[in-house]
């Protein structure tokens, strides 16, 4: 088994993890949060050093990663769940969970297989017209860079999550293609602090940098 943390300790520069929790606030601030209600229970799949779940608002916040490292991040407010991501169903009771998100995770799964059963068990923990929010690299748009990191294993492409998520009867509300540029460690310059936010509002940036999509979809 990969040593998640020892990968990312090497992958990320103490400045860099810095400048990440920065953009994630930001992110989280200007961008993510029209998604999600103050009252929702969201859960972060996969949620490792917990930039998302830290910086979002909402009733209940839950991080679910296998890493133990997590439960040291989480702030006070999250619930943190160490386990593995693939079945969401044997963590959550059905129907009970407004808002999953999920961002740069399923490429790290073992193969489609875990991607297909990740996205129908999601779906069974959602309640009714909960939401399902994925921010994910393409391999299109990033080309061979995709394999440039370690652990990542699956080839993904919009188009297919799309066919994934019809396929188990998820309505898709929002698309954002391209969205953000492919990783924080590149230096280009919409992702350092001072910047993201002019960049999530100048949509002609995304077509240059942008590497990675997002959407929003919802349990019918």
């Amino acid at each position: 088994m990969i040593d998640v943390k020892k990968l990312y300790n090497s992958r990320f520069s103490s400045f860099e993890r810095v400048r990440k929790e920065k953009l994630w606030k930001i992110l989280c601030r200007e961008f993510l949060q029209k998604f999600i209600h103050p009252t929702d229970t969201i859960v972060d799949l996969g949620a490792g050093e917990c930039e998302f779940i830290n910086n979002i608002h909402g009733q209940k916040k839950i991080a679910v990663d296998i890493n133990k490292h997590t439960q040291k991040l989480a702030a006070k407010n999250v619930q943190v769940i160490t386990a593995s991501v693939k079945k969401p169903r044997s963590l959550f009771d059905a129907n009970s969970i407004d808002v999953v998100f999920m961002s740069n995770l399923l490429e790290h799964m073992e193969n489609k297989e875990d991607v297909f059963r990740i996205l129908r068990e999601t779906y069974l923990i959602l309640k009714p017209k909960g939401r399902l929010l994925i921010m994910q690299p393409d391999i299109k748009l990033v080309g061979g860079a995709y394999w440039d990191f370690f652990d990542h294993k699956v080839p993904l492409t919009l188009a297919s999550i799309n066919e994934a998520l019809r396929a188990n009867d998820y309505t898709i509300s929002y698309t954002l293609y391209p969205f953000l540029p492919y990783s924080t460690k590149v230096r280009f310059l919409p992702l350092w602090p001072q910047l993201l936010k002019l960049y999530l509002r100048i949509r002609p940036l995304h077509f240059i940098f942008g590497k990675q999509f997002f959407l929003c979809a919802s349990k019918a």
